[in-house]
């Protein structure tokens, strides 16, 4: 069974703070870079779930894209203090027309 350890929030470290509490892991980023980086070593360290802040998710979506095909870990967006930008909604929106072949959530 996975431990609350292996489920990761990367992003803005003021904004993730309180997943602590939660005994998740939280990794507080700056850049893309970071973020990537970020992403890289939850996956490598065994990681069932990572949720990015639309933030710094949004600008990576080809590296989130190349674990597409694993089963684990689970890779998702949540929007920032900021609000959503629709990111994550779109994404979700995009794999259930591939999955069902019809646009059935529609747009936004």
């Amino acid at each position: 069974m996975a431990g609350l350890n292996q489920i990761y929030f990367i992003g803005e470290e003021d904004q993730l703070r309180g997943f602590t509490a939660l005994g998740t892991t939280v990794v507080g980023v700056g850049s893309i870079h970071e973020a990537e980086e970020a992403l890289r070593r939850a996956v490598s360290g065994g990681a069932v779930a990572i949720f990015i802040t639309e933030e710094f998710g949004g600008r990576m979506l080809d590296t989130i894209a190349s674990y597409a095909d694993r089963p684990l870990p689970v890779i998702t967006l949540i929007p920032s203090s900021a609000g959503s930008k629709g990111i994550a909604y779109e994404r979700i929106r995009r794999m259930v027309e591939r999955a069902v072949g019809a646009d059935v959530l529609g747009k936004e």
